[in-house]
């Protein structure tokens, strides 16, 4: 595929997918970071020894010093920490035998659904669950057992953020098992590990996938509910809601046209239809539109899909005024509610188009949608072939 030529940094990791799809595996080159295993102890405190000095008088009139030690059957009572119930991990695991769920273990990472390593607070899943507020980190909780991963920059905040229910995984200490290697070995063979299949990138749920396979368990995606979220419930802060601006055009330098042309170029010299973007940042970038979706970050929650003649913002539309859907109206893009991304992907592979996609930061809800619905759409002309000889044959066409 020849790499796009435009000057935004992140758009040249792309994979060329087909409605055509090839059954070998295309998901590959994903690195987990290794991450360590260690159990914090349930209590630190020091060995209690008692000192009393008590006066008395000896026929001399001198005074003397008595120590008395606790006796170790106190000293271990005083040590045992009972682990208080954690009601969000007791309510996340009575939702494992939901009817549609049926799942071993669930992973909850830090990221939003665009890979965002910096994530508006309504999406704060791990930090709600874990009560571990660091930025990176993911959180695996099965039937009776819960981990966090974090690496060396919060090692000291998971410590003292986590209760006793959570066991702390120190990534950049030798030894011992990643995330997807630690859940495999937990739960007994044929488990089912449950995912957000929004939350995950297409390469890190193939690797994931392949890393418990090796114990017999199986990757479930559950498209339709996030656990975490029928726990969160009311107290979950509200989606962001500021308005989008325009970023003029003296200060992003190239106009919206500009940048779709050249993006069309790329795609066309590919061989492909349309191109599926959903990193914040290039969005923003290929608009000329900034956002506030995010602290800190100039962007807003959408997804981009640009074809040869046409382009789609999957965008809340009551964060956009009339200013910025001038502005989208004027190069050509059409407005979708930000929910509708799914279907979309389904009415793109219907037609057979052929998309680039970036496998390590797409999320694999969509590159999974646009697999099953290729292979779908592609068995209908061979299913009415298969109709038409049966028929022939002197059979009813049914099997």
């Amino acid at each position: 595929m020849i790499p796009l030529t435009l000057s935004s940094p992140s758009l040249n990791r792309l994979v060329f997918f087909t409605s055509r799809y090839s059954r070998s595996p295309f998901l590959r080159n994903f690195n987990s970071l290794p991450l360590i295993h260690r159990k914090l102890p349930h209590n630190n405190h020091l060995l209690g020894v008692r000192c009393e000095a008590s006066s008395s008088s000896s026929s001399s009139g001198s005074s003397s010093s008595s120590f008395t030690a606790k006796p170790s059957k106190e000293i271990r009572k005083a040590a045992r920490v009972e682990v208080a119930v954690d009601e969000k991990l007791s309510a996340l695991r009575r939702r494992f035998s939901n009817p549609g769920v049926g799942i071993d273990a669930y992973i909850i990472p830090s990221q939003d659904a665009h890979q965002s390593e910096f994530i508006a607070e309504c999406y704060a899943r791990r930090a709600f669950i874990s009560g571990f507020t660091g930025s990176a980190g993911t959180a695996v909780v099965t039937k009776d057992k819960a981990a966090l991963w974090t690496d060396g920059r919060y090692f000291l905040q998971a410590e003292k953020q986590l209760n006793s229910n959570w066991t702390l995984m120190r990534a950049g200490n030798p030894g011992v098992p990643t995330a997807s290697e630690w859940v495999a070995d937990v739960l007994a063979s044929g488990g089912r590990v449950g995912i957000d299949p929004f939350l995950f990138s297409a390469d890190a749920a193939e690797e994931l996938k392949e890393a418990i396979a090796k114990k017999n368990h199986e990757l479930v995606y559950l498209y339709n509910v996030n656990l975490v979220d029928e726990i969160w419930k009311y107290s979950r802060p509200k989606p962001p809601s500021k308005q989008i601006r325009v970023h003029d055009l003296k200060y992003a330098g190239v106009d919206v046209a500009s940048k779709l042309s050249s993006l069309r170029n790329a795609i066309m010299d590919a061989g492909a239809s349309a191109i599926v973007i959903s990193m914040l940042d290039e969005i923003a970038w290929v608009l000329n539109l900034r956002g506030s979706d995010v602290p800190h970050s100039p962007v807003m929650y959408s997804y981009l899909i640009v074809e040869v003649d046409q382009a789609q913002l999957f965008v809340d539309d009551s964060k956009v005024n009339e200013e910025v859907k001038d502005h989208l109206k004027n190069a050509g893009i059409e407005l979708r509610p930000y929910d509708s991304i799914l279907q979309e992907i389904d009415s793109l592979a219907s037609r057979g188009a052929q998309l680039l996609m970036d496998p390590s930061t797409l999320n694999v809800a969509i590159v999974s949608t646009y697999k099953s619905a290729c292979e779908k759409y592609s068995r209908k002309p061979e299913s009415k072939e298969n109709s038409k000889t049966k028929s022939t044959d002197g059979s009813s066409g049914y099997p």
